[in-house]
C-alpha cells in the first residue's frame, strides 16, 4: 500500500505541473489525475478513510470532466473542421489571373475566359503572319484549355505550357512543307483522314 500512496502522489504533483507550465501537454494533467484519484481511492478504502474516499470520488469527476474537455471534445471538433474542409482548394477568377501574369513567354499573352462557376478556359494570344495568306502580322489565338474549379496554381503554370507548346507546334505543322504543302497541317479534317485510311496499302509507303 506504501507504493499506492507515494505513485498517487506523484501523478498528482505531476498533473499540477504539466497544468502550471500550460505546454501542449497541459490536458494530460487531467489524466494524470484521474489515476491519482483512483489510487487516492485505493489507499482510502484500506484505510477506511470514507469521507476521503468521498473526496476523491468528487475530484475523479472533475478529472473526467476535464479530459472530455481538454483532450477529448478538441480532438473531435478538429476531425469535424477537417471533414468540411474540401478535398481540394478551389480556384477563383482573381487568383487565376494573378498567376497568369506571372507567366511569360515572348509574344503570348494568357487569358482567363469565364470565372469557374461555368466552364472556365485558358487560351493564349499572340500577332504572327497567317501562315495560308501571309502578309502583315495578325492577332491569333491559341486553341482553349478547360480548367478545373479545383486546379492548382502548379497546374496552372504547366497548362500554361502546354498551350505553348502545343501552339509552336501547330504552328510547325503549318510552316512545314514537302513538295509545296503542309502534309503534316494541323486543319485536315478527321473525316478525309479516315477515308485515307481505308485506301489500306494504296496510301502506305511500301518499304523493300
Amino acid at each position: 500500500m506504501p507504493f499506492v500512496e507515494i505513485l498517487s502522489a506523484a501523478l498528482g504533483l505531476l498533473g499540477a505541473l504539466l497544468l502550471a507550465t500550460r505546454s501542449r501537454f497541459a490536458g494530460w494533467a487531467f489524466v494524470a489525475w484521474f489515476a491519482s484519484n483512483i489510487g487516492w481511492i485505493v489507499f482510502g478504502a484500506d484505510n477506511q478513510h470514507w469521507f476521503f474516499i468521498a473526496q476523491q470520488a468528487g475530484f475523479t469527476v472533475t478529472s473526467l470532466l476535464g479530459i472530455w474537455q481538454w483532450l477529448v471534445k478538441p480532438q473531435q471538433l478538429r476531425r469535424a473542421q477537417a471533414s468540411q474542409v474540401p478535398a481540394e482548394p478551389r480556384m477563383d477568377a482573381a487568383r487565376a489571373k494573378a498567376v497568369l501574369r506571372l507567366i511569360g513567354f515572348p509574344g503570348y499573352t494568357f487569358l482567363l475566359v469565364g470565372n469557374f462557376i461555368g466552364a472556365t478556359y485558358l487560351q493564349a494570344t499572340f500577332h504572327a503572319p497567317c501562315n495560308l495568306s501571309g502578309g502583315r502580322p495578325v492577332r491569333q489565338t491559341t486553341r482553349k484549355w478547360q480548367l478545373s474549379a479545383h486546379i492548382t496554381p502548379s497546374e496552372l503554370v504547366q497548362t500554361a505550357l502546354k498551350c505553348v507548346l502545343t501552339s509552336l507546334e501547330h504552328e510547325a505543322r503549318e510552316q512545314f512543307i514537302y513538295r509545296g504543302k503542309p502534309i503534316f497541317g494541323p486543319h485536315f479534317d478527321v473525316e478525309r483522314l479516315v477515308e485515307l485510311c481505308e485506301q489500306g496499302d494504296t496510301a502506305l509507303e511500301v518499304r523493300s
